[in-house]
């Protein structure tokens, strides 16, 4: 099947692409002779009126033979009218410009079926709030409803987080609603720099909300305590509390934090099914937990139970990674960053991200011979090259580390105008990927890339047979992305591409004179040398990644 997904990848992408030049050409009534499915000797021909339909024998792409775009025999007087080379300049660079263009189009129509799919759409409802952030300073709580931005009204959680991104460091109106009551709140959004691990850096405001809630599971890391003699375990799911259903980590929060009273909880647990660990058996347990009155060197009062946040508990610690020589290892409740407490997974990637070369001073707790010991490390991220799943070498900032609790799921609603939504989330993708894709052009052009950024053929059926082992979907969105790509590529300035056609047109039109045929053959030459690089390039390229890896 990989070969297959590779020849459908190509064939769909050059016969599109030839497919722009035939539409043009016979808008316009420019002869077209002949267009081919595949190259070589055709296995099935069908005459048309004036032009020569195929399908050759090798099926990688095709092409069309439009009269007058190559030199060759003189043209009939009949057809010479009808011929490319005698055409207008517009309509030449119409039949040119409709090659990319068919291939900049097709990521419309691919990315269109793609959202027309969609019926529903994340909620601009608050699914849970950050602690000390300016949302829950301001008031903001899990489940309001953000039906307008400074006047202007939102549906969507895009909608809104579009908004607040924009307004870094500025007050923003938001109108809420919360049960039958809606009100105002002011809110002024943190300017951040917001970095991922493979290095992409954006700037953005925020304020501390998020769509999909934190969900209500607990871990235990003191067996001493009253969560701990109830027993209750790491990975427990509350979804009771005296009564009340819960279900985000705010929920909790407000729940266990009305003083030392005795609590009631409902959790759930899960079993494994022997023999069958994806499947885990969900069973209901009760908890009667008398919290414990602890005083704080300020003699401050609180409450303890015991509960802690499941998110902040490590699942996974890599070998050989800053996180594992640091000492942390799996059941550690990670609570400083230095020094400061930190009670999100979000938060403490917000925070390591931040300053990716800095060394931090992590804090954590652990459990040892039935006591609970803290511990604190310095820890340094490094960057790392490592494969994704198509083959590529890529560089990611590592920690080590990581934990295993999923985030909930977000309130939905339906989408209003399918068909208009549809429309302009496939142009809008559409424009970014033509932006991302020209950006990185211009970096390998520019030398801000490394040439190993080029992949040829073997990268191309990688590609293909990962995405098609993938789905559909993911097959088709490649094909979207690769189709801009061909399209910006042939608009390059270089002779045997489209972009190189148009050259010769600017040139002619500058000198008021056709070029000579000693001239074209020089400009036809150094195109296919740039060419001839651009491949050798590729192809060294996939013999490093694939053959001598």
């Amino acid at each position: 099947m990989s070969f297959v997904y590779f020849l459908l990848l190509v064939g769909v992408l050059v016969v599109i692409h030839e497919l722009g030049h035939f539409v043009a050409a016979k808008l316009l009534d420019v002869r077209v002779l002949r267009f081919s499915i595949g190259y070589g000797r055709p296995l099935v021909r069908l005459r048309g009126a004036e032009t020569e339909y195929q399908i050759a024998v090798f099926p990688l792409g095709g092409y069309v033979r439009i009269l007058g775009v190559e030199d060759g025999p003189d043209v009939e007087p009949r057809d010479r009218g009808r011929s490319f080379a005698n055409r207008p300049l517009w309509q030449r660079l119409v039949i040119i410009f409709a090659g990319p263009a068919a291939n900049l189009i097709l990521p419309i129509l691919i990315y269109f079926v793609f959202f027309a799919g969609h019926t529903e759409l994340p909620a601009a409802v608050v699914g849970d709030v950050f602690e000390d952030s300016p949302a829950a300073r301001a008031g903001i709580e899990a489940g309001d409803t953000v039906l307008a931005v400074d006047g202007k009204s939102v549906r969507y959680w895009e909608d809104l987080e579009r908004a607040i991104r924009v307004h870094g460091g500025d007050e923003v109106t938001l109108k809420l609603q919360r049960g039958p009551r809606v009100f105002e709140k002011y809110v002024v959004p943190t300017s951040d720099v917001v970095r991922k691990r493979d290095g992409q850096v954006s700037a953005q405001g925020r304020i501390g909300i998020t769509r999909a809630p934190f969900v209500p599971m607990v871990g235990i890391i003191d067996p001493t305590s009253p969560a701990g003699r109830a027993g209750m375990a790491t990975g427990d799911l509350i979804v009771n509390i005296d009564g009340r259903p819960v279900d985000n980590w705010s929920g909790v929060a407000a729940g266990l934090g009305r003083g030392a009273r005795r609590t009631n909880l409902v959790y759930l647990r899960g079993t494994e099914v022997p023999g069958v660990p994806q499947v885990r058996l969900l069973s209901a347990r009760f908890a009667d937990l008398m919290p414990e009155t602890r005083i704080d060197a300020t003699l401050g009062r609180s409450a303890y139970t015991g509960l802690e946040n499941a998110e902040m508990f490590l699942a996974h610690v890599d070998p050989g990674t800053p996180a594992d020589l640091a000492g942390l290892r799996v059941g550690d409740l990670i609570t400083t960053v230095d020094g400061q407490p930190v009670k999100h997974w979000a938060v403490l990637e917000q925070k390591l991200l931040s300053e990716p070369e800095r060394t931090w001073t992590i804090g954590w707790r652990r459990t040892e011979h039935g006591k609970v010991v803290e511990r604190s490390a310095q820890l340094t991220q490094v960057w790392r090259k490592e494969l994704d799943q198509y083959g590529h070498t890529v560089e990611r900032l590592v920690l080590g580390a990581r934990n295993d609790v999923e985030r909930g799921r977000g309130k939905m609603v339906p989408i209003d105008g399918r068909f208009g939504y549809a429309v302009s989330k496939a142009v809008e993708r559409t424009g970014e990927t033509i932006k991302l894709m020209a950006a990185g052009f211009l970096k390998v052009l520019g030398g801000d890339s490394p040439s190993e950024s080029l992949g040829g053929p073997l990268t191309m059926y990688r590609v293909a047979s990962v995405s098609g082992e993938q789905g559909w979907d993911s097959f088709l969105l490649l094909i979207a992305l690769i189709s801009v790509n061909l399209g910006l590529i042939n608009l390059l300035p270089v002779p045997v591409l489209d972009g190189g056609h148009v050259l010769v047109f600017a040139i002619e039109g500058v000198s008021r004179r056709r070029l000579s045929p000693r001239a074209k053959e020089k400009i036809q030459a150094a195109g296919l040398a740039f060419i001839g690089i651009i491949t050798v390039l590729a192809l060294r390229n996939d013999m490093m990644q694939y053959v001598f890896r």
